[in-house]
């Protein structure tokens, strides 16, 4: 019986069961590249919309300060929400094969982090700044209707709302969260196997 160890098919074994990096960084840079698509396609209709609205404040001219308000509420939660999307594009850098896993793994971390507080507070923020401000501007126009028209309209705009806040929304944090997550746990278990640790 030989003694001798066959390394060469111990480490075959060991790289087969190992994630393959290449996979892991294709896929986050893949994910990476939806969200900064993400992000210009937000920056490009917000955008757009802060111009209508703009534009509807010029040749309105609102004469009720509830209107101008609202109008304001919902420019500045755009641009808030333009600004503070746009800090994550830094992040959301390509990896290459000479990028080290631990270092990775801390970026897609610190994406996660950042994703989490845009998701719960920003949006948050955006939403509430945003149905206010709506409620604001209706008064003045809608005030002219009688109350069934009132009603309809603020029934519309709530139900649009609410289905883009609990449904949209929704769905779209889990995908995300849900994404990201893979890719750490993925990260994580190739530093593991390295033996870097996290």
């Amino acid at each position: 019986m030989s003694t001798e160890i066959d390394f060469k098919s111990l480490w075959g074994r060991e790289k087969a069961s190992a994630p393959d990096v290449s996979e892991i960084l294709a896929k986050a840079n893949r994910l990476n590249y939806c969200s900064r698509r993400k992000i210009w396609m937000c920056n490009i209709v917000l955008s757009l919309t802060i111009i209508v609205l703009a534009m509807i404040w010029w040749h309105l001219h609102p004469r009720l300060i509830t209107t101008k308000i609202g109008l304001t509420l919902m420019i500045c939660a755009m641009v808030i929400f333009i600004i503070t999307t746009n800090q994550l594009s830094p992040l959301l850098a390509k990896a290459d094969m000479q990028t080290d896993t631990n270092t990775f793994l801390l970026q897609m971390i610190r994406i996660k982090h950042k994703q989490e507080f845009i998701n719960k507070t920003i949006t948050t923020i955006y939403f509430l700044m945003l149905c206010v401000g709506l409620g604001l501007y209706f008064i003045e126009y809608i005030s002219r209707g009688n109350w069934v028209f009132q009603l309809c309209v603020y029934g519309i705009t709530l139900t649009f709302l609410a289905i883009n806040w609990f449904y949209i929304n929704a769905r779209s944090v889990r995908k995300q969260r849900k994404a990201i997550n893979e890719i750490i746990v993925k990260l994580e278990e190739v530093n593991r196997q390295m033996g870097s640790g996290t």
